[in-house]
Order: structure tokens, then sequence, then C-alpha cells
């Protein structure tokens, strides 16, 4: 069974800045966020990742993170997950104390996490060979990186009904 998650949304700058970088990679050869076809693809940061987030859940996510948003997350420079012959690169995100403190108490809810330690990050690519990666930074060591990005929206994605719900606007 696919993952559900908890997503926080960027306003249309920073959107539209991670967009830039993902089209930059690709125009480059290189793979990117913006060869994923779903229509649900768009730059997010997740908060949880799970088989299931219980319907008790996510009126406490409301809770907590509603009144937090818009939020202003720092970038911190560039990030690569994965040990085998391709990566994922993305940016470190550094959130506002009281947004860590609210997913740390969310997390808390939901037993299942895929993984139980939070690196907030934003992906740029997936599944990059890393013979790629000096062509990956120089492309992105080109493009304009925002300083931050400003999310405004807590998005509640269950794949397996093919449902992404808005459960917080900033």
């Amino acid at each position: 069974m696919p993952d559900q998650a908890l997503e926080l949304s960027f306003e249309p700058a920073s959107d539209a800045a991670v967009v830039a970088q993902w089209e930059a990679l690709k125009a480059a050869g290189v793979p990117s966020q913006a060869d994923h076809r779903s229509m649900t693809n768009a730059p997010h940061l997740t908060l949880v990742a799970a088989v299931g987030i219980g319907a008790d859940v996510l009126p406490v996510a409301r809770e907590a993170i509603a009144p937090l948003l818009p939020a202003r997350l720092g970038v911190r420079g560039l990030v690569l997950f994965g040990q085998g012959a391709r990566v994922t690169i993305a940016h470190l995100i550094e959130p506002e104390p009281a947004l860590a403190a609210a997913t740390a108490r969310i997390r808390e809810l939901v037993p299942s996490v895929r993984h139980p330690v939070w690196t907030p990050h934003v992906t740029l690519a997936r599944r990059v060979p890393r013979r790629l990666l000096p062509a990956a930074l120089d492309v992105l060591d080109s493009t304009e990186a925002p300083a931050d990005l400003v999310c405004d929206r807590l998005h509640w994605w269950d794949p397996a009904q093919n449902l992404i719900e808005t459960i917080a606007i900033g």
C-alpha cells in the first residue's frame, strides 16, 4: 500500500523558484522532478509519510499547523540522499521552531512513519546517476536558489484514493 502524507505546499513565488530549478536540471539532461508527470507533482515539504495516517491525526495537524501559516522555511544548502548508484538531490530546509515543534507533535501520533528521523527537505531530483552529479551541481550553482520558501497550505495525500485534500490554508 502506498504512503499517505501530510505535506506543506508553497505560495506561487516559492513554487516557481523550485520549478525553475527542476526545469533547469531537465534542460541540462539531468533527471529532475520536472520529469515526474503526475498531476499531483508539485514542490512541497513532507511533514510525515506513513502507510496509514489515522483520521484522528488530521484535526490535530490542522489545529497545530494552520495558525503557523504562512510559514517561512530557510533554505540551507543542498543535501544528497542515497547510497547506491543513484541519489536524490534536495534543498535542506530549516523550518521555524514553532513549525518544527508542531511537526514533531504530529509525527508522534503516527506510529508507522516511513522515516523515523525527519530531515526537512524539498526534492529537486530523484534517481540521479552519480556520474551526473557534477553536471547537476553545476546547473544548480548557476540557477538562482531561493534563500527561503514560504509555505501556505497543508495537504493530506492519500494515493490509494487518489485524493489530495487541503486541510489548512494560511
